[in-house]
């Protein structure tokens, strides 16, 4: 009975050892605006000042590859003295079905160098590009040289370091508070890098696209809307 114990543990700590798979977190690789083997140019846009709900994804006619999309007046997201965007990277098993929609589902974060800063540049080659972290990101639960898993960027304002977690920044951005964004989901170009020394070469982020940060519009609450509703009221009887 040991040895049966003995022989399960030693082979969930290999599953765990070879479910490390890594990918270069990365939103422009390369310098050349043309679609080279491996390259990857997809900025994160702002939010709409014309129409500030209205989400957009997909590259424009300057992204690697090229695309169609139009983002109007939305300008490039970028870090400056109120705004602290953070990009991070969630992912799946192509084994695992994906579930849920764009903003609530069961990807799971990126357990190393998953998140980085967008930069503060507004105009220019980095505009809307974050700082790639130095050593590629882990994407939990997927199998190095075999498997593609699933994969989704989110963006979004962590008020000077205030707002750190998903959960949070959903909440805050449900009351207005915060704009915030997500990539369309996304399935890797190729098997992910391992965590073994010397590690295996770790792909870029080919299937990304552009998107666009979005605020949302609170509804009022009941309080409020008594609130309005007396003042209403008053006017009108003074009026009378």
């Amino acid at each position: 009975m040991k040895k049966i114990l003995l022989i399960s543990a030693c082979l969930t700590l290999a599953h765990a050892a070879f479910s490390q798979g890594t990918i270069a977190f990365n939103n422009r690789t390369g310098s050349s605006t043309t679609a080279a083997p491996g390259q990857v140019t997809a900025p994160v846009y702002g939010v709409n000042p014309a129409d500030p709900t209205r989400r957009i994804s997909g590259n424009t006619s300057t992204g690697v590859p090229v695309g169609s999309t139009v983002y109007g007046s939305s300008p490039f997201a970028f870090n400056d003295a109120t705004h602290t965007y953070i990009a991070t990277l969630w992912g799946l098993s192509s084994s695992v079905g994906v579930s849920g929609g764009l903003y609530n589902n069961n990807l799971l974060a990126a357990t190393a160098n998953g998140s980085a800063p967008l930069r503060a540049n507004t105009s220019g080659t980095f505009a809307g590009i974050w700082t790639a972290p130095s050593n590629p990101a882990t994407i939990p639960g997927v199998a190095v040289d075999t498997d593609r898993p699933f994969l989704q960027v989110r963006v979004w304002d962590t008020k000077g370091g205030t707002i750190n977690t998903w959960t949070e920044a959903l909440n805050a951005w449900n009351q207005g508070q915060i704009a915030l964004g997500v990539s369309d989901i996304f399935q890797a170009a190729f098997p992910l890098g391992g965590t073994a020394v010397p590690p295996n070469t770790q792909p870029n982020m080919q299937g990304l696209q552009s998107f666009n940060l979005t605020t949302v519009v609170p509804e009022p609450s009941t309080i409020a809307l008594g609130i309005l509703g007396a003042g209403c009221l008053f006017l009108l009887r003074r009026r009378k």
